[in-house]
């Protein structure tokens, strides 16, 4: 099948990060429900797991399963250099900077955004019933923050938390230039 790795490949990296998880095959075998023989033969590359089975197994190692199938290296590091930021534009004066490429099955999302100064738009997420949430941090500027009914205002240096069950809604305070760190447990750009 184009796109995904081979089984023996799968079952190198399932062996690799359960060595690194410091699990056994009967660890695994309690957690996902199959048997430890099963799991070796697919760490063995000699059978590959129902898409079911993979899941089961991605969790009891705590990994995304794409993490197991992604045809690219599944670096441990991700490493970006200033030239190779990607932008984007959640709202007109308003740019975001990819800080990190991620890494294959990974769960956090870095942004540097940025606010012109002398525009009213703002960053919004809606909320969503997922779990997760995102740190803010004002590096230069003001923030005025609405997280659900809880109203903020975020000087330079201040951080807030919020979780995705509650919309969120950024923008700057005063119309002035704003420089702010966003930490996410999913990406800004998935589709609401």
């Amino acid at each position: 099948m184009a796109g995904i790795v081979e089984t023996d490949e799968l079952g190198r990296r399932i062996r690799k990060c359960r060595l690194e998880s410091r699990m056994t095959l009967k660890m695994v075998e309690r957690v996902a429900g199959l048997s430890a023989t099963h799991l070796s033969e697919i760490e063995r590359g000699r059978t590959s797991p129902t898409i079911g089975a993979l899941v089961r197994v991605a969790r009891a190692l705590e990994r995304d399963a794409s993490y197991f199938i992604e045809p690219e290296d599944l670096s441990e590091v991700a490493h970006q250099t200033w030239d190779r930021v990607s932008r984007i534009t959640p709202a007109e004066g308003i740019t975001a900077e990819v800080l990190t490429p991620g890494i294959p099955g990974g769960r956090i999302y870095a942004y540097r955004f940025q606010f012109e100064p002398g525009r009213a738009a703002g960053v919004k997420l809606p909320a969503r019933d997922i779990p997760g949430d995102a740190i803010y941090y004002v590096r230069r500027g003001a923030i005025e923050a609405e997280f659900g009914d809880r109203r903020l205002r975020l000087d330079a240096g201040d951080t807030a938390q919020a979780t995705f069950n509650v919309p969120h809604h950024l923008k700057s305070a005063n119309g002035e230039a704003v420089e702010m760190i966003a930490i996410l447990t999913r990406s800004f750009a998935e589709p609401s």
